[in-house]
């Protein structure tokens, strides 16, 4: 059933409800209506969750195909942004993606300041 697709999915990601929600900029309880089956994502909504969550739409939306879609050409012959990327940029990049827009732009602000 898709509600434990979308449960699923979530997990593997290590995110919470509130994290999906943050993300997808809906409420934490529009997450919890999908996961427990009362209420289905809109089609705009499931192509969103399926990019977040990096799987395949027709798997989340049907159960059927790939989970994981298999990589475009030329995703498998660039290696992945953290391959190359020092750890404190790694470090810089998750801290800035559990920022709320507003303090986002008051980082970037910041920084920008100090270059």
């Amino acid at each position: 059933m898709m509600k434990e697709r979308i449960k699923q999915a979530r997990r593997e990601r290590g995110w919470s409800q509130v994290e999906l929600a943050r993300r997808m900029s809906i409420t934490q309880p529009s997450v919890a209506e999908w996961e427990s089956g009362r209420k289905a994502p809109n089609m705009k909504n499931l192509v969103r969750l399926a990019k977040l969550l990096d799987v395949g739409f027709e798997w989340l939306s049907t159960g059927r195909g790939e989970v994981r879609p298999p990589p475009t050409l030329y995703e498998s012959e660039v290696a992945p942004a953290e391959d190359w990327m020092l750890p404190e940029e790694r470090r810089l990049l998750k801290t800035f993606a559990r920022l709320q827009p507003r303090q986002r732009e008051a980082l970037l602000e910041f920084l920008e300041s100090l270059a």
